[in-house]
């Protein structure tokens, strides 16, 4: 994770409070610097939130943090998740799924299908 908030958000935050010190007051006043610290905590808030949500597993459902603080839960949690793609079957609708590169064998009219050879492998990708 980043430490500390990014320039672009202060950058961002100072240029919000600025439009809006000119909006509300027509020129420069010292309490634009109550503005510009709201708009630098929503700024946090919102970075926060952000990392928060990208770290659990989109696979398999892991989250690290709630790992290192309830280490129970998270595995309640992977298991649910786990059980829940079992029984759906979504698992086996992956691209990256190599069952569904099998190539199909045609079968012509004229032979019986003890004359067809086997291909000798199963996919090119395996």
């Amino acid at each position: 994770m980043q430490k500390g908030i990014s320039w672009t958000n202060v950058l961002l935050s100072f240029l919000g409070a600025t439009l809006i010190m000119f909006a509300i007051w027509r020129g420069f006043d010292a309490r634009v610097t109550v503005i510009f610290v709201i708009f630098i905590a929503v700024a946090e808030v919102f970075v926060r939130t952000r990392w928060r949500m990208s770290l659990p597993c989109p696979h398999c459902g892991f989250d690290p943090l709630l790992y290192k603080t309830n280490r129970p839960e998270a595995v309640k949690r992977v298991k649910a998740k786990l059980d829940d793609l079992r029984l759906s079957g979504k698992h086996l609708l992956k691209q990256n799924n190599p069952f569904l590169h099998i190539p199909k064998v045609e079968m012509s009219k004229d032979k019986h299908p003890q004359d067809i050879q086997a291909p000798r492998s199963i996919s090119r990708e395996v």
